[in-house]
């Protein structure tokens, strides 16, 4: 049943995100925020107890060098990405007014 949550919030959010992207309507964006952000949190909520419940497999898995380095390199890629999208400058007005939007359309 994890796993198929896990499975199910996966395919939701990266196909809810990828649309988000390809589609560039601030509409949209705004329409599909709610979903995108229940199936980000399930998905958060899934895999925690799949790490849970597989964590032996998964230490074994990461005792092989080149599995460890693998993930290493991902995890640096992630920290960096989210340094990247965090020390970008947003206009502190504009995101007010996008927040009051939100709460509007989720509310």
């Amino acid at each position: 049943m994890i796993s198929l949550t896990l499975l199910v919030s996966l395919v939701a959010l990266s196909t809810s995100g990828i649309s988000m992207i390809v589609l560039g309507s601030l509409e949209f964006q705004l329409q599909m925020h709610p979903v995108h952000k229940i199936f980000g949190i399930l998905l958060t909520l899934s895999g925690a107890f799949h790490i849970y419940y597989n964590f032996t497999a998964i230490k074994k898995y990461l005792s092989k060098r080149k599995m460890m380095l693998f993930a290493l390199v991902m995890t640096f890629i992630m920290v960096a990405l989210y340094a990247i999208g965090v020390s970008k400058p947003i206009d502190p007005v504009k995101i007010e007014q996008i927040e009051t939007i939100m709460k509007t359309m989720e509310g």
